[in-house]
């Protein structure tokens, strides 16, 4: 029996900002009604094919023996075979070796949605 494993990409307005193969595991955050909100979701190899809504949340994957942590600026995450395609208008890897890299990521994750609540209001005019 051969190990499989995953391929993630991740897309941005300005490109592919991640592309990483075997990749062991994915764990993201989803925004669907049908589920309480902000659960997380992992995705193994040989997971069924779905697409799901992504909030602006800390992601992470696993390589090997290490977790990498990640902040998403929310979108879409379709899942197809062993392939991971992540869509976001905002993507960051927290650096290796970062001291408590979840807490890193969860830092930059509330202020880009406090950017963004900034701007909706300046584009409805409520200030």
């Amino acid at each position: 029996m051969t190990a499989r494993t995953l391929a993630l990409e991740i897309v941005t307005p300005d490109g592919r900002a991640l592309l990483e193969a075997g990749v062991d595991a994915v764990v993201l955050r989803r925004r669907e009604r049908r589920f309480e909100l902000g659960s997380e979701i992992a995705v193994f190899p040989l997971h069924a094919p779905m697409l799901i809504r992504i909030p602006i949340a800390p992601a992470r994957y696993r390589r090997g023996g290490e977790t990498v942590h990640l902040a998403l600026g929310g979108g879409f995450a379709e899942v197809r075979r062993d392939r991971v395609l992540v869509v976001t208008p905002r993507c960051e890897t927290v650096p290796r070796g970062a001291p408590a890299p979840r807490v890193v990521a969860s830092e930059i994750c509330r202020r880009w949605a406090e950017e963004m609540r900034d701007l909706q209001a300046e584009m409805v005019g409520s200030r």
